[in-house]
């Protein structure tokens, strides 16, 4: 593949969708993953604390209760810290110096996203399929929530989307116009 490489500023509609998309679902993801971790540590603290001879059953009853427990609990806990991420997310969206740092990067092999709240990369063989709308162009990538890459077509004049479009036309698959 040649040398390619373009970079785009998001506007405030991409940035939404962006948080949305990806970020809405990483996050919770991570918090799922931490309250996991903190219920398993819990868990094996009192494991350690138990006198193994005497009160076996008392703490697998104990384990029992907390992982029932940790399980009606996490989707509303899981749901309430993702809730309040991103109401401070959208208060920040208020300033330039945070928008300005949510852009995509096309090079010849990657496409970076990069947001202060995480960033990703996705390998162009993970396209699955690009759809150029009036409004957008939709990048559909391959994986397990079927992600949407959404940019606007609407800056045109800032962004060399022609150039993008061409790339991924002769190297990435067919683009359906809409």
């Amino acid at each position: 593949m040649p040398d390619f490489s373009l970079e785009f500023e998001l506007n405030i509609s991409e940035i939404r969708k962006l948080n949305k998309m990806y970020f809405k679902h990483l996050y919770k993801e991570r918090v799922t993953t931490i309250s996991s971790l903190i219920l398993f540590l819990l868990i094996l603290f009192d494991f350690f604390r138990v006198d193994h001879n005497n009160d076996m059953m008392q703490w697998i009853i104990r384990s029992l209760i907390l992982i029932i427990f940790f399980l009606l609990i996490q989707y509303s806990f899981v749901n309430t810290i993702c809730k309040l991420i991103f109401r401070l997310a959208k208060k920040l969206l208020k300033f330039d110096s945070f928008i300005s740092k949510y852009k995509f990067n096309f090079t010849s092999s990657l496409i970076h996203v990069h947001s202060p709240l995480g960033e990703f990369a996705h390998k162009w063989s993970e396209i699955e399929k690009a759809i150029l709308t009036k409004d957008f162009f939709f990048l559909y990538v391959k994986k397990r929530n079927g992600y949407i890459i959404t940019i606007s077509n609407k800056d045109n004049n800032q962004r060399n989307m022609e150039e993008l479009i061409t790339f991924i036309e002769r190297h990435v698959t067919h683009v359906t116009k809409v």
